[in-house]
């Protein structure tokens, strides 16, 4: 008689990387019992949280529900950490005292971006605005709340529908407009598909703990605009390059927050693609037909 699958529960699930989860979890076994989105389900809401979770009994509860407006957290500190630092305490709490693992979501933005070398998971965060704050403070309760935590730090994400930037800039290019984008700050854009693969594989072993889990490579917003661009027939004089300075953007970004996916590597479990790679397949799937 075979096993039987693990059980899942993804909150945040009409986000970017909580809508790409069920299915990714399905491909590799799971059982998806609930994917709630924030009405369905508010992290903030601790009675909501474990009704959800003693009615569908899960083995892993995955939490990609964030507050995520970076500049509007500067004037919004309270609900930034409401949902980014309490809610995700509230969450893995629940979960363990269900008995579930909890499956956390981070940022790249705890680091300041002053390394010359990408951080890897044993560098102390050093966040620079409100948002990346109630992130490092997420982490560390997340941690503190559920011994059987995984706790993924991401970065740049972008996917299937909402305001992500290959499909914004696309449509906008689309439509005859020239793009402004950053040409100073350097990322490691990340396609939300290959997060949740490597989340639904890392969730089915016993290894808890901290990890980074973003693309391989690194190039700034304005050269992935351009090699979007590019990738849909699009000139890539079409995207004029901008110094970060003069965004003049409320909250700080870490000026090059490349992360080192140093724990996954160890367990065998890095499998996500160069940038331009995942690019590249991301355009040929979503959005090369106009």
């Amino acid at each position: 008689m075979s096993a039987a699958p693990p059980i899942a529960v993804v909150l945040g699930a009409r986000g970017l990387l909580g809508s790409a989860l069920p299915a990714a979890l399905e491909g590799a076994g799971w059982q998806v019992a609930a994917a709630a989105a924030h009405a369905e389900c508010d992290i903030t809401d601790a009675g909501a949280v474990r009704a959800l979770i003693a009615l569908t009994r899960p083995t892993a509860v995955f939490n990609a529900a964030a507050y995520t407006d970076v500049d509007r957290a500067e004037g919004e500190p309270d609900a930034a950490w409401a949902a980014n630092a309490a809610g995700a305490e509230t969450v893995a709490a629940a979960a363990a005292g269900a008995g579930a693992a909890i499956v956390h979501y981070s940022t790249d933005f705890v680091f300041d971006g002053t390394l010359s070398r990408p951080y890897d998971e044993r560098d102390a965060p050093s966040p620079q605005g409100r948002y990346a704050a109630s992130k490092v403070d997420g982490d560390r309760l997340v941690a503190a709340a559920n011994p059987r935590h995984f706790i993924l730090r991401v970065g740049c994400l972008y996917g299937r529908g909402g305001r992500n930037f290959p499909s914004t800039i696309v449509r906008r290019l689309r439509a005859g407009e020239t793009i402004r984008a950053d040409r100073d700050r350097l990322a490691s854009p990340t396609w939300v598909r290959e997060v949740a693969a490597v989340s639904a594989a890392l969730a089915a072993t016993p290894h808890h703990g901290l990890y980074h889990c973003t693309a391989q490579g690194e190039t700034t917003w304005a050269d992935f605009a351009r090699a979007a661009a590019a990738l849909v027939g699009i000139p890539a004089d079409r995207v004029e390059g901008v110094a970060y300075a003069d965004l003049r953007l409320k909250a700080a970004r870490p000026r090059r927050a490349i992360l080192d996916n140093r724990a996954l590597r160890a367990r065998g479990l890095d499998t996500l693609s160069l940038w331009q790679d995942a690019l590249r397949a991301f355009v040929a799937q979503e959005l090369a037909v106009g």
